[in-house]
């Protein structure tokens, strides 16, 4: 029984990689072939900072995890229309750093009210880009949804 469980919460963490990485994957695609260039405001540079629980009640020890994501919001319009987006890259997936500097370096050309060039899919006006390139993340979740299978096999072999 505990086998069959194993394999099920691997199955569906394999299933949840493949799914956001493949489909990340295609929309970066698709907005990198349709990006047309247009003016934006940027009206929010942040570094955000978050902290794990520490879950190792030993004295001293601490378990907890710290990590940086660049936030960064812009306005633009498009055919009359205002709109807002909090891309950096033409996905979802953000990327998060070990030190709060190498954060603040990847916000270093975005500070606040700079008027900077953005890119947009015109078939989806509001799921503007600042970094017209290819971010490695969804191939760094599809690796690791293909990766899962074996692992579940010889972590399903001992238990």
């Amino acid at each position: 029984m505990a086998r069959i469980i194993t394999y099920l919460i691997f199955a569906g963490f394999t299933g949840m990689m493949l799914y956001v990485g493949i489909t990340q994957f295609v929309q970066q695609r698709r907005s990198m072939a349709n990006a047309t260039p247009i003016d934006a405001t940027i009206v929010r540079s942040e570094v955000i900072t978050s902290t794990s629980s520490d879950t190792d009640s030993r004295l001293l020890r601490s378990n907890s995890t710290t990590s940086h994501r660049p936030e960064v919001r812009f306005r633009y319009v498009l055919a009359g229309q205002t709109y807002e987006s909090d891309r950096m890259y033409p996905t979802i997936i953000v990327q998060g750093y070990a030190s709060a500097e190498n954060a603040a370096a990847e916000l270093a050309a975005y500070p606040v009210n700079a008027r900077v060039r953005a890119w947009v899919d015109p078939s989806h006006p509001d799921q503007a880009f600042l970094v017209a390139e290819h971010s490695k993340m969804p191939l760094g979740f599809i690796l690791i949804g293909l990766l899962l299978p074996p692992l579940a096999w010889i972590t399903g072999k001992y238990v």
